[in-house]
């Protein structure tokens, strides 16, 4: 039967192209059909057969073959539309990243949460709408340029809270996680209340942890995304570190006025600093973050590291075939080859580092 948690999306009204979208949560893919297209689609609901939605549809004056309806149904099975009782979708891909975990996404992958957005996204803009305005945006950015300055005059103090919490006991831990998860849902609420601003539909929100690190992801509505400009697709991605710099200001907040020696002080020690620790991957452009999502969008090359691999690929093994891109992408893609590959050994390099470091500290 048609599946039940299947995100349909209509067009918008200014939308020439009046396709519903079909959202699939399972391997993120959307599908578009047309209107009379998606009421046959749910017409099969499991109980009826092809003959039975041909009949059907004969009945209100819609001619429609048997032979057609069972060519329809096998097509919507081969995309996944139809659910297969006991069945199970192979496309299993990270809504955060794109990348196939296969049979191990259970095992490495735990997810936190993980919705549809919209109803949160539509109250906050019935109750709230201030948090879009450009006097919030502003205001926001003054807090964040305070909480530098108070770090920049405190900084002798901060640098030994920081190296007292981190260095000389385990408790930040009990904070450690649910600051970053807290964290990654405020970076994410800013993209989706920045989607939403320019009326851009979320299709999924989520949080999970992936080998002991979260991740989250707010997913735009690719027609509704492809629609933006450019410029206001480059607000919504900063509007995510953006959001992320509030939080670590409320964290360096808490921080200076919590007594010393309580459990507030180090909560904002933990929010300033692993509020910070987590906003760095998504900066860094060798990662699928939002730096890497504006370079995309800036060079006007979708898939670029993807792209980048496979030219590379090719030109190693001097094989025809694929892309000929412009001498100017040629270099595009060596630099965004080159620079992943260096910057993924340096990342794990300065990761196991770390843990040496903070492994012998306790020592």
């Amino acid at each position: 039967m048609f599946r039940s948690d299947l995100r349909i999306f209509a067009p918008q009204a200014d939308d020439p192209d009046r396709r519903y979208t079909i959202y699939d949560p399972a391997s993120d893919l959307s599908y578009y059909l047309g209107a009379s297209e998606l009421a046959v689609a749910q017409l099969f609901d499991g109980m009826r057969s092809a003959a039975d939605v041909s009949a059907s549809l004969g009945v209100q004056g819609i001619a429609l073959s048997e032979e057609k309806a069972a060519t329809f149904e096998r097509r919507l099975h081969q995309l996944g539309l139809l659910a297969v009782p006991g069945g199970r979708s192979a496309r299993l891909r990270d809504p955060a990243t794109g990348i196939s975990y296969g049979p191990l996404k259970a095992v490495l992958s735990i997810p936190v949460m993980r919705f549809a957005p919209e109803r949160l996204l539509d109250a906050i803009f019935e109750h709230a709408p201030r948090f879009c305005s450009r006097t919030f945006v502003y205001s926001g950015l003054a807090v964040i340029v305070a909480a530098l300055v108070c770090v920049a005059v405190r900084f002798d103090a901060f640098a030994s809270d920081v190296a007292g919490v981190y260095m000389h006991g385990w408790q930040w831990l009990l904070w450690h996680y649910p600051v970053i998860v807290a964290s990654i849902a405020i970076h994410e609420l800013g993209h989706a209340l920045a989607c939403r601003a320019y009326k851009v539909r979320i299709t999924d929100f989520g949080i999970a942890v992936y080998l002991l690190l979260a991740t989250g992801w707010a997913r735009p509505l690719q027609r509704d995304w492809s629609a933006l400009p450019q410029r206001a697709r480059l607000v919504t991605i900063v509007m995510g570190p953006y959001a992320s710099l509030l939080f670590v200001a409320l964290g360096v907040g808490v921080w200076n006025w919590a007594p010393h020696e309580s459990a507030a002080h180090m909560l904002g020690t933990v929010m300033a600093v692993s509020a910070t620790a987590a906003l760095v991957p998504t900066l860094l452009p060798i990662f699928n973050g939002d730096t890497y999502l504006a370079m995309t969008e800036y060079f006007g090359v979708p898939r670029l590291r993807q792209r980048a691999f496979n030219y590379v690929r090719c030109q190693l093994q001097q094989r025809g075939g694929g892309e000929t891109p412009p001498p100017a992408r040629c270099m595009l893609y060596w630099a965004t080859a080159l620079g992943t590959v260096a910057g993924w050994v340096m990342a794990w390099a300065w990761l196991a580092w770390g843990i040496e470091r903070l492994v012998s500290a306790k020592q």
